[in-house]
C-alpha cells in the first residue's frame, strides 16, 4: 500500500526552559493508504497531542510530519487551511453541531462554504446518510436526536468532503454500547467499502478492536504495536493483554 502519513522523530514541548513538559518524544511510525490505525495509552501519554500534530492544530518542536510525500509542518497557514478543508475530515467526541442547523445543514455545511454545486452536494448527501443510516432524520435538528445519531451526523460532516484521511478523536467516548458499535461498524464500512484512511484516538479496547492496526503510547514514546489477524475477538484479547502490560491504571485505557 502507498504511504500516505509518516511521522518523523516527532517531539512536542509544552511550556518553557523552567517550566516545561514533554508530551512526545521523537516519535517514528508511517501510514499506508486505506488503514484503520488505534492511538491507545493512558491518561496524559501524548495520544491527543499526537492527532493534533497530525491534523496541524498544534505544531511540532522538532521533527516534520510528511502527507502524501509533502513535509506538512512547513506549510503556511492559507495552505494549512486549505489542506484541513480538502484533505482532513475530524470525527470529535463532542460532535461539534451547530444546533441552529438541521443534521441535513450541518452534514453539507463543508460543501457549501466550498461552494460545491447543489445536484453535487444532494449527491454526496444521499451517499454518506445511506451509508450511516440517518436519512431519516436529516430535517431534524441536534437537539431532537440521540448522541449516536448525533455522532453518525458529523462522521456524515466528516467524510462527505471525500477526504483522504479521517482523524477520529474518541469518537466514542460519549455513546453507549449500542451506538458505539453502530457507529464503529459505520467507520470499519468506510474503510473497507471506500478506501478511507482512518488514525483514531481511543481509550476503549472494544474500539480499538475494529482498527486494523495498535500504535500504543506510554509517556510521550511508542510503546507498542500490535496488528489484527482479522478475528475481532482474539484482536480485543491482544489489546487488553497489551494494556496491562504497559502497567498503571487500566480505566485509564479500558
Amino acid at each position: 500500500m502507498n504511504q500516505i502519513i509518516k511521522v518523523n522523530n516527532v517531539t512536542k514541548i509544552y511550556g518553557t526552559k523552567l517550566n516545561k513538559t514533554t508530551a512526545l518524544t521523537n516519535i517514528n511510525f508511517e501510514i499506508s493508504k486505506g488503514e484503520f490505525v488505534g492511538i491507545m495509552g493512558p491518561s496524559g501519554s501524548g495520544k491527543s497531542t499526537l492527532l493534533n500534530v497530525i491534523s496541524t492544530i498544534d505544531k511540532t518542536t522538532s521533527g516534520n510530519i510528511s502527507y502524501e510525500g509533502k513535509d506538512i509542518t512547513t506549510l503556511k497557514q492559507n495552505e494549512l487551511s486549505d489542506f484541513r478543508r480538502n484533505e482532513l475530515g475530524f470525527i470529535f467526541q463532542d460532535f461539534n453541531l451547530l444546533d441552529t442547523l438541521t443534521v441535513e445543514e450541518n452534514i453539507i455545511l463543508p460543501l457549501a462554504i466550498s461552494r460545491i454545486n447543489i445536484k453535487e452536494i444532494n449527491k454526496r448527501l444521499l451517499e454518506v446518510t445511506n451509508i450511516l443510516g440517518i436519512n431519516d432524520i436529516l430535517k431534524k435538528f441536534p437537539y431532537e436526536i440521540s448522541g449516536g445519531q448525533k455522532q453518525r451526523t458529523a462522521a456524515a460532516r466528516a467524510i462527505i468532503n471525500n477526504p483522504k484521511l479521517v482523524l477520529a478523536d474518541e469518537p466514542t467516548g460519549a455513546l453507549d454500547s449500542k451506538a458505539s458499535a453502530g457507529l464503529l461498524s459505520c467507520m470499519k464500512k468506510l474503510n473497507k467499502d471506500y478506501n478511507s484512511t482512518i488514525l483514531m484516538v481511543t481509550h476503549d479496547a472494544f474500539a480499538a478492536s475494529y482498527c486494523d492496526r495498535i500504535l500504543f503510547i506510554k509517556d510521550g514514546n511508542i510503546y507498542s504495536e500490535l496488528v489484527s489477524n482479522g478475528v475481532r475477538k482474539e484482536f480485543y484479547n491482544k489489546i487488553i493483554d497489551v494494556l496491562a502490560m504497559m502497567g498503571g491504571d487500566l480505566n485509564d485505557v479500558l
